[in-house]
């Protein structure tokens, strides 16, 4: 008689990158190792196989919305 192989119901978060996203515009690099986001009015940098956030660049003037569409 088969027996009835127990399922995982909960997980524990192995990493956490927060906060990312707001909404908006996304981009990544050429090379699939930063991802650009927008997070309010700023631009969000983080490094993906590390989940490390690079830099946080405040979008106070238009022009860095022509990189990356937050608002």
């Amino acid at each position: 008689m088969a027996t009835k192989a127990s399922t995982k119901t909960t997980f524990e978060a192995d990493k956490v990158i927060s906060p990312l996203y707001s909404g908006g515009s996304v981009a990544l690099s050429g090379d699939g190792r930063v991802l650009a986001t927008c997070l309010a009015e700023d631009v969000v940098l983080t490094d993906l196989s590390s989940g490390q956030r690079l830099a946080q660049i405040e979008g106070v003037s238009n022009p860095l919305r022509t990189y990356i569409d937050c608002g």
